[in-house]
Parts: structure tokens; C-alpha cells; sequence
């Protein structure tokens, strides 16, 4: 039973640790080195997050300052419309980062799941007290699943009851935009920049919360089993300002996008029904099929922890594991759906416009 409990642990990223679940010890090197590589990964994601945040953390506080330098124009009631339509706004982020932080789980239980239902133990190359513990902890973790949705659907309507109090008092702010003129434009842009930063800004946060977690855990893991714990260079964590070092990504779709990230939109969309989809860059498919609501999907693997998702699609000219080069047809668009082009970091969604732009 204590098996099946583990396997649990693991899919819910509670524990961290290889597959069988064991620590290493100095008998085993091999095993030794693949933790301490795991550790140096971990601790090089975690700073590359921590240096996002600073630089996210400095440009927001430039944004304020151009914001206090704005001429305020309007009586005390502008004002305190202003002040309102800020805290909505940190509000929403709270939001959005407590939505990201619920998420998290339930996508590695449903993908411990996924992977248990697709590749399960050979039954003729494993005791059957082993494949007693595999059922057991499939039957744990599908438990799992109903308490970590509900979590996930209550922060999905905090997040909806935010957004709409937010937008309806920018609707009773009218007379905030209308007073203000070419400045209310500057400011306008200003706070509508603040707002993405903010949010974006939560989503690191986040991130880069777990990745110092799964860091500790490799650490204590390494000293626990007497292995040496390894030094990982101020040089070797480079903020990780683009995904995988790259310096832009290709359009999926000819021509501008109706939607762009922000504003309830997790990524660029455009409007593409018979259209040619293309790949924006050169990477391994790790998904190709349908998803309920979503059409067609593609998942490209853009790196360590990013991931190009691409939505929408009504037919597909890859599989999955197949090798795809910047530009390469995928598919073509759905009548029904725009295509959703999505970056994601991890399990968030990243703006993608400093490298679609």
C-alpha cells in the first residue's frame, strides 16, 4: 500500500525523485549523477525565474514612476476611481496567480494518469503485488482528481467575479478616459502596460516558487543519501528571457491576429478557417489530436519547460514524435474555431508578443 501511496506523492510533485521512488546511494553513481544533474537544472531554472521577476519587478516600478510623473487631471472623484481600477487590477493578478497555483497539480495528476493508462507495467515483467500497487495508485490518484477540479473551479469564479468588478468599474470610469485627453491616452497605455506586467508578474512568482521547492527537495535528498552536493555557478543561470534561446518565433497563420494575449486571451488568435497552420518553430511534437472544445491540437516542445500549444486546427499533417522544422505546414484552420497559438512556461501561459512581434 505504502507503494501505491508514493506513486501518489510523486504525480502530485509533493516528493521529488525518479521513477522507482528510491534515494540513491553512493552504490549507485549513476543514479547519484542523474540527481545531481536534476539539482543543477533546478537550481539554474530557479534563478533564471528569480532574475524574470527582478527584471519584471524593475520595469514595473519604472512604469509607476512615468505614471506619478503624468499630470492628474479631474476632481477627487476620478482620482478615487483611479485608486479603485488599481486595486482591481492587483486583485485580478492575486487571481490569476492563484488559478496558475491550483492548476499545477491537478495537470500532474491527470498526467501521472494519462501515463499509467498509456504505458502500464508488462504484466509478465512485474510481480503481481507491483501491478496490484500500480491499480491501487491509478484508483488513488483518480480520487485525487474531483477535490483538485473543484479547487481549480473555484479559482477559475474568484477569478471571473474579479474580472468582471474590474471591468465594470472601468465601464463607470467613463469620465476617466473621456476628461483626459492625449495624457489620459499616455496614461491609459501606461496602466494597461502595468496591468500585463503584474499579472505576468504573479505567474513567475509562482514558477519560480516551485522551482526553488523541487531545488531544497533535490538538495536535502542529496545529503540525506551522503552524495555531494554540486555548486552551480552565478554565471550558469542567465535570465531566461526567451524560450530556449531563441530569438523570435514564426506566426502559425498569415496575417494579424484578432486577438492578443491579455484581457481573458491566453495567447494570439487569428481567424484562419481552411487556412495553412505552420510550425512557429523547429521542435519535437509531443501531442497531436483532438481535445474536447478545442479542435485540433498540436504541442511542440520548445525547450526545457516551455511548450508552443496550438489550438483551433480542423485537420493535422504531423503525429506526435515526429520532428518538425520552423515553417512546416501542421494543418490547416477550423471553421468553427480561431487558432490559438499559446506559449507556455511550465503550466503558465507566457505573452508571446516579444517574440511573435
Amino acid at each position: 500500500m505504502w507503494r501505491a501511496l508514493l506513486i501518489v506523492l510523486l504525480a502530485c510533485g509533493l516528493v521529488g525523485g525518479p521513477v522507482s521512488g528510491q534515494t540513491p546511494t553512493r552504490a549507485d553513481p549513476e543514479a547519484v549523477a542523474q540527481l545531481q544533474a536534476r539539482y543543477r537544472d533546478a537550481v539554474i531554472r530557479s534563478r533564471r525565474l528569480e532574475a524574470d521577476v527582478a527584471a519584471l519587478d524593475r520595469r514595473i516600478a519604472s512604469t509607476e514612476a512615468a505614471l506619478a510623473r503624468q499630470p492628474v487631471e479631474g476632481d477627487l472623484t476620478v482620482q478615487l476611481q483611479r485608486r479603485q481600477l488599481d486595486a482591481a487590477g492587483r486583485l485580478e493578478a492575486r487571481a490569476l496567480e492563484d488559478l496558475a497555483l491550483a492548476r499545477g497539480p491537478l495537470a500532474r495528476v491527470l498526467g501521472a494518469l494519462q501515463t499509467l493508462t498509456r504505458h502500464p507495467p508488462p504484466p509478465l515483467l512485474v510481480s503481481s503485488d507491483e501491478a496490484v500497487d500500480t491499480v491501487r495508485a491509478a484508483v488513488l490518484m483518480q480520487a485525487l482528481v474531483a477535490p483538485l477540479e473543484a479547487q481549480v473551479e473555484k479559482a477559475d469564479r474568484r477569478r471571473d467575479a474579479v474580472v468582471a468588478e474590474r471591468r465594470a468599474l472601468a465601464l463607470k470610469s467613463e469620465q476617466l478616459f473621456v476628461s483626459e485627453s492625449q495624457t489620459g491616452d499616455r496614461r491609459a497605455s501606461l496602466d494597461a502596460r502595468l496591468s500585463a506586467d503584474r499579472a505576468r508578474r504573479a505567474s513567475l512568482r509562482a514558477e519560480a516558487a516551485r522551482a526553488g521547492r523541487e531545488a531544497r527537495a533535490l538538495e536535502a535528498r542529496l545529503r540525506s543519501s551522503g552524495a555531494s552536493v554540486p555548486t552551480v555557478a552565478v554565471n550558469q543561470a542567465p535570465a531566461l528571457r526567451l524560450p530556449a534561446g531563441r530569438d523570435s518565433l514564426m506566426a502559425p497563420v498569415e496575417g494579424a491576429p484578432v486577438e492578443r494575449f491579455g484581457r481573458g486571451s491566453t495567447g494570439w488568435q487569428w481567424r484562419a478557417a481552411g487556412q495553412p497552420v505552420v510550425a512557429p518553430l523547429s521542435a519535437e511534437v509531443i501531442h497531436a489530436g483532438p481535445l474536447e472544445g478545442w479542435g485540433q491540437v498540436v504541442i511542440l516542445d520548445a525547450g526545457p519547460g516551455w511548450r508552443v500549444v496550438l489550438s483551433g486546427l480542423g485537420a493535422l499533417d504531423v503525429a506526435t514524435g515526429q520532428r518538425v522544422e520552423t515553417g512546416q505546414r501542421l494543418g490547416q484552420g477550423s471553421e468553427a474555431l480561431p487558432v490559438l497559438l499559446e506559449l507556455r512556461r511550465e503550466e503558465l501561459p507566457v505573452d508571446p508578443s516579444p517574440w511573435l512581434d
